[in-house]
């Protein structure tokens, strides 16, 4: 009986099979010529070939395998932003504030969104019969730019061009990003939507409930009141109803960013005086030069300079939701000087960051922001321009760096504002008299002012003592108020 040897190819002729049959001898140049007559030519298992020769194979066994192709990998979008993290296994012994559930996403304009990858080519393989197997090729990805966003030159990377909420769509591996500048609230702001916090404008629809808080980088509008709560933005604050025992302001130049200002041009002087004294010191004594940099900054930071530490620690402590692009730039900077080393580029990386900072802060300034109110009770209001109240205060402190207008009456609480005043009714028969301050250059106009008011107009106080009818009060030029019947 003849021997028979069967070679059998996968249908990607990745691997070979043999069977062998009958009881004859058989050589491994009869199981080779067979592979031969086949076309198998790479891979072949040495070792099969030996078995196959000792004897049948009654069942199919592997005797070649060859390399399949390794696949490349598509190119991909990455998304940048990323949700406030919080921890995965809270603290049973820590307090969990159920206010802090919010998973809104916003970003300041410059923000880096998303970047692209290029696709990975794959590795060819090869066939056992010695042909090239080629890997599929990967698709190339793309960013469509939407509204709110730009692409570098490149067309790799997307950025934010106004503030807002990021928003990413994917159709296959191309992906449509952009930025929405404002945000709605259907409904409340409460436990169920935890705390707002949005770099753009916010509306919302209906109240800003007891404990919460909204901030936004924009402008506000809630339809609704704010009861117990706590509402910041950085541009104009519309609320249609009521404030009760609440914190409002507007405004970032004036209010947010003053103390923080102060920070920040001081750092930037020091730290001017910083290098003036690091090269002078390199140009008299040469040797200095030879010092490690960081062995020469600390020296002088620790013992001419220590104000740079120390502001530098309350300026990382200060930090504020509304702050500009440019000055959380200048906070993630100035890091730096509180480790142990940094390089020249570093200490000049500073300085720009806090030119930057200073410039949009100024430029912040000149910005008056707006609050407009039904009315008020037992709240504090500050504004960095105009407030404006329809219906009346009671018990309220209102801080304005423009005018104050209040449609209505003003009973109890304080007014300082450095432009003018104007009320309705000022004071009342029962309760703590009010206080009206402004500055020397503004006035007070009153439609009806009660005994027990107080006007203050730079530095002169007057206690009104009986009621007065619609009048105007301004400083004279001997610093006294003078009473105007309007």
């Amino acid at each position: 009986m003849s021997n028979s040897i069967k070679i059998d190819l996968s249908r990607d002729k990745l691997t070979a099979t043999i069977k062998v049959t009958g009881v004859d001898p058989i050589t491994r140049d009869d199981i080779l010529g067979a592979l031969r007559s086949s076309g198998v030519v790479y891979g072949v298992f040495e070792d099969v070939v030996d078995i196959a020769t000792s004897g049948n194979i009654d069942d199919f066994m592997i005797i070649a395998r060859g390399d399949p192709p390794v696949e490349g990998k598509n190119g991909w979008v990455e998304i940048l932003w990323k949700t406030e993290d919080r921890e995965d296994h809270p603290d049973t012994e820590k307090t969990v504030d159920f206010r802090e559930t919010s998973n809104l996403i916003s970003v300041n304009e410059g923000a880096l969104l998303a970047q692209m990858h290029p696709p990975q080519e794959g590795i060819p393989g090869k066939s056992v019969t010695g042909e090239v197997i080629s890997p599929t090729q990967p698709k190339s990805a793309l960013i469509v730019p939407g509204k709110g966003v730009k692409l570098d030159n490149s067309g790799d990377k997307v950025y934010a061009v106004n503030q807002g909420r990021p928003v990413a769509k994917f159709v296959g591996p191309n992906v449509s990003i952009s930025v929405e500048p404002s945000f709605t609230v259907s409904g409340d702001v409460c436990l169920k939507t935890g705390n707002i916090r949005f770099k753009g404008d916010v509306i919302v629809t209906g109240s800003v409930n007891e404990t919460m808080k909204l901030e936004a980088s924009g402008n506000v509008t809630i339809n609704g009141i704010i009861t117990g709560a706590h509402v910041s933005c950085g541009k104009n604050l519309v609320i249609q109803r009521n404030i009760i025992s609440s914190d409002v302001s507007a405004g970032i130049g004036a209010m947010e960013s003053g103390k923080i200002r102060y920070l920040v041009q001081d750092l930037h002087d020091d730290m001017s005086k910083l290098l003036q004294a690091i090269e002078q010191l390199k140009r008299q004594s040469p040797d200095l030069g030879k010092l490690p940099y960081t062995q020469l900054v600390n020296s002088l930071l620790e013992n001419r300079f220590r104000n740079i530490k120390g502001n530098t620690k309350q300026f990382l402590l200060a930090r504020s939701f509304n702050l500009p692009f440019e000055v959380e730039e200048a906070v993630e900077a100035i890091k730096i000087i509180t480790s142990m080393h940094f390089t020249p580029e570093d200490l000049h990386k500073i300085m720009e960051a806090l030119l930057k900072a200073l410039a949009v802060m100024g430029s912040h300034e000149a910005e008056k922001a707006k609050i407009q109110m039904g009315s008020a009770s037992a709240s504090t209001i500050k504004c960095s321009g105009d407030v404006v109240v329809l219906k009346g205060c009671v018990n309220t402190t209102i801080y304005a760096s423009g005018n104050v207008k209040i449609k209505g009456h003003f009973k109890g609480g304080e007014i300082y504002c450095e432009g003018n005043a104007e009320l309705d009714e000022l004071g009342s028969t029962l309760g703590a008299p009010p206080l009206v301050r402004i500055k020397s250059k503004g006035f007070v106009r009153v439609s009806t002012t009660l005994p027990g008011s107080v006007i203050q107009i730079g530095s002169t106080r007057l206690n009104v003592t009986q009621e007065l009818a619609r009048s105007t009060f301004r400083l004279n030029s001997n610093d006294e108020i003078d009473i105007i019947p309007t």
